[in-house]
C-alpha cells in the first residue's frame, strides 16, 4: 500500500441527501447512493410511496431528479380498508349524542371508529378516577352528561363547593359536544395538570401513558404487557370489537411485533397535532470534521409533523441558556458554532422538546494545520564535518501514521533517500536529521514536512557547505533570570556566563526607590513571569507592586502600584493581559483580590483595574485559575475563581473581566484546590478537597465549554499538570513515604490512565522539556530533600536519575507559596534547564541529561525566568 492509496480526497469533501462521495480520477465528485444499508425504519414519501428507511426515499428522489420529502402525516401506512372510514360529528345541542358512523359491513370488525374509542379510552384507565368504565359507558350515550359526574380526589364537585375546580369543570363541560375520545384526553390533561400544576401539552399526554404500558422499561411495548395492563385494570369493556393489544396489529410500522415510542406517537398523531417524532438509523450518528476558526452549521434531522421544538445539548447542558456568542441555537432548530476552536470538539445531541427517546448525535472532530518548526534556520559548515538539523511538529489530530509517515524530510523538494545510513540519519519521528561527511554536494535546502487532514506544511533549514565559513544570519540565544535575595542576575546558559545584574541597593530609574532596599535588606519575590518576550514581570508582595524589567535594557522601567501583597502573575497573551491575585496578607488564606494590568507589552506606565466584584465583594476569593499558554495556541477566553471553601468555582470572562457563570460542585464534594486547562477537546482537570478537613477527594473533568462535570475520578490524586502539546497530565500525589506520578492520556472521551511512577523522592517542582524521540515532551522532576533530578519518558514512562545537583534551600526558608526548588525548561529547541540549590544555580544538559555547569555566589536564589534574544 502507498500513501498515496490513504488519501482519500472524498474524506474532505461532502455531498447532499440521497448522494455519496466517489473518488473519479483521483477528483471528489458526488453521485447517487449506490446501496443503502438494511435499516427498516419505513417512512412515507411526498409521492405517496412507501419506502423502506430515509435513504430509500432520498435515493429515489436523487434518481428521479425530484425532491421527494418525508410525509410526516404517515397516510401510507392506513390501511385502504381504514381509508373509507371516517367519524362524523353532529351539530352542537344540548341533547344530541356522537354518532360513530362506518362505511364498513364488518359490524364485529376493530375498524377505525371503534380502535380510535379503545385507544383514547385508555387515558382515563392510566390516569385512574373512579368510576372510569362507567364514565366512558354514560359520555358514549350522551356526552352532555352533568360536571357532577366529574370527579376530583373522590369528591363530587357541585355549584357550591370549590369554586376553582368548578370553573375547571365548567370548561372541561363545554368541551363535551367534540368527539368521545377527544373528551378523554383533554379531561386527563386539565385534571393532570390541576394536580401537578405541570404546563404539559398531549405530547406528555401520550408519553406518559407510554411509560405506564411499558411495564418492564425497555422502551418498547409488546403484546404480553398489553394483555396484562388489560386484565389488570379490566379493560374488556372498553369497546365491543377491540382491545388493547390491537394496537400492535395498527400500529407496528417497521414489523418487528412490538411498539416503539414513534409508533405510539403516530398511533395518535392521526386525529391530534402530536409530533411524530422521526430519525433514520442511519442517521443517530452524524460526523463532522471542522478547522480552526471555521463557522459550522449544524442541523438536526430529527423531525416531525408538526415540526418540534429541538434541544440541543453537550454533557447535559443545554445549549440555548448557554450565554456564549460562539455556541447558537437558532429558531429552525440548527446550531451553530462560530470561529471554531479546538475546545469545541466532541459531542452535540439533538432531540425533539417532549421526545428525549429519539436523539442524534454530532460527533465534531476539529482539526489545525500542521505547525512546523526547524533549527537552525541556515548554517554554513566545511566539507568532511557533520551536522544536524531539528524539526517539532504540533498539529490535530498529529501527524502520524503507521503506514505512511507523515513527518518526512526533503532535500530541493525530493524525498531523502534514507536507506543511505552512512550519510542520512532520522531520529525518532522525524525530530532531527543528521549528515555524516559532509560535501559541496548537501549543500540545499532541507525540509521538514509534515501532512494531515488539514493539509501539509514545510519549514526549512538551509544548509552551506563551503571551506571558509561565514555568518549565515542573527543568532538566537536562551538567557534566564535569576531572581534571588540580593537583586537580579542574568545568565547565558551553554557557557554559564553572567551577562548582567541588577542589584537590590541599585536606584530604579526615574524614581527614588531601590529594587529592594538599603543595604542589609533582603528581596523578596513573588513570581515572575515573561511577557511577550519583551518584559520581564516579577511581583514584590512586601512592597505592594510589580516591577517591569526590560528584557534589551536589563533595567526596571517601570512600577505597577497593586492592593497589598501582589503574589501570583498570570500572562493572557491574546488580550495583551497580566492578571494579578493579592494575597492581602502573608498567609494563604481566602481574602484575595484580583486585579489587571492592560496592555502589558506595550511602552507605557501601567496601573491596574479590578475586574467585577462577585456579590460586591473584591476580597472573597481564595484562588484564580488562569489557562497557560500551550503548543496548540489556543486562545482562552475563561479563567476560574474560588472562593474559600465553597464547593464551587465562578467562571470568569477574561476579555471582559467580569464573571459570567458559578458552577456548583457540591454534588462531588469539592473544593478546588488546583485547576489545570487542556486546549485538545477542552478539559477542565480539578483537583479537589474537602471542604473544612481538607483532605483529597480525587479529581473532577469539567468540560470547558460549559462547565458540566464529565467525570469523577476519586482513586486520580494529587495536582494535575498538563503538557505543552495538551496530550499527557500529570499528577503529583504525594504522601510521607514518597510521590506518585500517575500519568493519563488526553483522548476525546476524557482522561485515559496510562502508567503511574512511585518514588521515594519529595519532589518539589516539575518542567515539561521536548521530547528528542518523539513530538511530544519528557519530564523532569526536582526532589525537595535530595541532590537528585527524576526524568521520565512520558512515551514509555522509562526513569532515569540525574545526581549531584546541590543541596535544596530549606523549606522553612521558601515564601509565598513557591517550591524549595523550582526547575525552568528553556522552550522548543531549547537545550537546558535550570534549577536553584541553596546557594547556587544548577544548569542541565536536556539532551543529554548531565549537569551543564553549577553557577555559585547566590544566595537563595527563588526564581527562574527564561527569554530568547537575537544576537548578531
Amino acid at each position: 500500500m502507498t500513501c498515496q492509496d490513504l488519501e482519500d480526497p472524498c474524506l474532505v469533501h461532502y455531498c447532499g441527501r440521497g448522494e455519496e462521495c466517489a473518488a473519479l480520477g483521483g477528483v471528489a465528485r458526488c453521485i447517487c447512493v449506490r446501496k443503502c444499508g438494511p435499516a427498516k425504519r419505513r417512512v412515507c414519501g411526498t409521492d405517496g410511496r412507501l419506502y423502506d428507511n430515509r435513504c430509500e426515499l432520498h435515493k429515489a428522489g436523487c434518481l428521479s431528479g425530484v425532491n421527494i420529502e418525508i410525509d410526516h402525516s404517515l397516510k401510507c401506512f392506513i390501511p385502504s380498508a381504514s381509508k373509507a372510514k371516517n367519524v362524523r360529528i353532529l351539530p352542537k345541542t344540548a341533547d344530541n349524542a356522537i354518532e360513530l358512523e362506518t362505511k364498513s359491513k364488518e359490524a364485529k370488525t376493530c375498524g377505525s371508529p371503534q380502535y380510535e374509542i379503545m385507544k383514547y379510552a385508555a387515558f382515563s384507565v392510566f390516569f385512574r378516577y373512579e368510576k372510569n368504565v362507567e364514565m366512558l359507558k354514560m359520555m358514549k350515550a350522551n356526552p352532555s352528561f352533568s360536571c357532577i359526574l366529574f370527579y376530583h380526589n373522590g369528591e363530587t364537585i357541585n355549584e357550591g363547593k370549590r369554586p376553582a375546580e368548578l370553573r375547571m369543570c365548567n370548561a372541561i363541560c363545554s368541551l363535551f359536544v367534540e368527539p368521545t375520545y377527544d373528551n378523554l384526553l383533554l379531561i386527563n390533561h386539565a385534571k393532570l395538570m390541576y394536580q401537578k400544576s405541570w404546563n404539559s401539552g398531549k405530547e406528555y399526554m401520550v408519553s406518559a401513558l407510554f411509560r405506564y404500558l411499558d411495564l418492564d422499561g425497555n422502551g418498547f411495548l409488546q403484546l404480553e404487557e398489553l394483555q396484562k395492563i388489560t386484565k389488570q385494570d379490566k379493560l374488556d369493556d372498553m369497546s365491543d370489537v377491540c382491545v388493547m393489544s390491537d394496537m400492535i396489529r395498527f400500529e407496528d410500522m417497521d414489523k418487528d411485533g412490538r411498539l416503539g415510542l414513534n409508533e405510539f406517537y403516530a398511533a395518535f398523531s392521526k386525529l391530534y397535532s402530536l409530533s411524530v417524532v422521526t430519525l433514520e438509523k442511519a442517521l443517530e450518528i452524524n460526523r463532522i470534521s471542522a478547522k480552526v476558526g471555521d463557522n459550522v452549521e449544524i442541523r438536526c434531522d430529527v423531525s416531525g409533523n408538526p415540526p418540534p421544538p429541538i434541544v440541543w445539548k453537550r454533557y447535559s447542558a443545554d445549549l440555548t441558556t448557554l450565554g456564549d456568542e460562539d455556541v447558537r441555537v437558532f429558531s429552525d432548530g440548527s446550531l451553530y458554532l462560530t470561529k471554531i476552536q479546538l475546545v469545541h470538539a466532541g459531542n452535540y445531541t439533538c432531540r425533539a422538546l417532549r421526545n428525549s427517546e429519539v436523539t442524534q448525535t454530532h460527533v465534531l472532530t476539529v482539526h489545525t494545520l500542521p505547525e512546523v518548526k526547524v533549527t537552525p534556520r541556515i548554517q554554513s559548515r566545511r566539507p568532511g564535518e557533520k551536522t544536524s538539523m531539528f524539526c517539532h511538529v504540533i498539529g490535530e489530530p498529529f501527524p502520524e501514521n503507521i503506514l505512511c509517515p507523515k513527518v518526512v524530510w526533503l532535500k530541493n523538494e525530493e524525498r531523502l533517500k534514507l536507506d543511505m545510513v552512512h550519510k542520512y540519519r532520522v531520529v525518532g519521528n522525524g525530530t532531527e536529521l543528521s549528515i555524516d561527511n559532509i560535501d559541496y554536494a548537501d549543500t540545499g535546502a532541507y525540509m521538514c514536512q509534515a501532512s494531515n487532514t488539514g493539509g501539509v506544511t514545510r519549514d526549512i533549514s538551509s544548509l552551506i557547505v563551503q571551506e571558509i565559513l561565514t555568518p549565515t544570519a542573527p543568532k538566537e540565544e536562551r538567557r534566564f533570570f535569576a531572581f534571588h535575595d540580593w537583586g537580579v542576575s542574568v545568565y547565558e546558559p551553554t557557557a554559564c556566563r553572567l551577562y548582567h545584574q541588577i542589584q537590590s541597593t541599585d536606584i530604579i530609574p526615574g524614581t527614588q526607590e531601590y529594587v529592594c532596599g538599603d543595604k542589609g535588606v533582603n528581596c523578596s519575590w513573588g513570581q515572575a513571569i515573561n511577557v511577550a518576550n519583551r518584559y520581564v514581570y516579577v511581583s514584590q508582595p512586601l512592597k505592594d507592586r510589580v516591577l517591569v524589567i526590560s528584557k534589551i535594557q536589563m533595567v526596571v522601567v517601570d512600577v505597577v502600584i497593586t492592593d497589598k501583597y501582589p503574589v501570583a502573575l498570570h500572562y493572557v497573551a491574546h488580550l495583551d493581559q497580566v492578571w494579578v491575585l493579592n494575597w492581602r496578607s502573608v498567609y494563604d488564606d481566602g481574602v484575595k483580590t484580583i486585579q489587571v494590568i492592560r496592555d502589558a507589552s506595550q511602552k507605557r506606565k501601567h496601573h491596574t483595574v479590578h475586574p467585577e466584584p462577585i456579590d460586591g465583594q473584591f476580597d472573597l476569593v481564595r484562588d484564580l485559575f488562569m489557562p497557560t499558554a500551550q503548543d496548540l495556541s489556543h486562545w482562552f477566553k475563561y479563567g476560574y475563581v474560588s472562593h474559600a471553601n465553597q464547593r464551587g468555582l465562578y467562571k470568569l470572562d477574561l476579555a471582559n473581566m467580569r464573571y459570567i457563570r458559578s458552577i456548583d460542585l457540591s454534588p462531588y464534594n469539592c473544593v478546588p484546590r488546583t485547576l489545570q486547562f487542556s486546549s485538545l477537546y477542552g478539559f477542565v482537570i480539578i483537583e479537589c478537597e474537602e471542604p473544612g478537613t481538607g483532605h483529597a477527594t480525587g479529581q473532577v473533568i469539567l468540560d470547558y465549554l460549559t462547565d458540566t462535570v464529565v467525570n469523577k475520578k476519586t482513586t486520580v490524586r494529587g495536582s494535575p499538570l498538563v503538557s505543552p502539546d495538551s496530550r499527557v497530565v500529570v499528577s503529583i500525589d504525594k504522601a510521607t513515604d514518597g510521590v506518585t506520578l500517575v500519568v493519563q492520556q488526553v483522548l476525546e472521551s476524557g482522561l485515559k490512565f496510562s502508567f503511574d511512577v512511585k518514588t521515594t523522592l519529595m519532589i518539589s517542582d516539575i518542567a515539561f522539556y521536548p521530547s528528542r524521540t518523539t513530538h511530544g515532551y519528557d519530564l523532569y522532576a526536582s526532589a525537595a530533600d535530595k541532590e537528585d533530578i527524576l526524568f521520565l519518558n512520558l512515551s514509555n514512562g522509562k526513569v532515569e536519575m540525574i545526581t549531584g545537583v546541590g543541596k535544596a534551600m530549606l523549606q522553612s526558608l521558601t515564601q509565598w507559596g513557591n517550591p524549595n526548588r523550582p526547575i525552568a525548561a528553556s522552550g522548543i529547541f531549547g537545550h537546558y534547564m535550570v534549577t536553584p540549590a541553596d546557594e547556587a544555580l544548577f544548569v542541565i544538559n536536556g539532551e543529554t541529561r548531565t549537569v551543564n555547569c553549577e553557577i555559585g555566589g547566590l544566595v537563595h536564589p527563588r526564581l527562574v525566568t527564561w527569554v530568547t534574544m537575537q544576537l548578531q
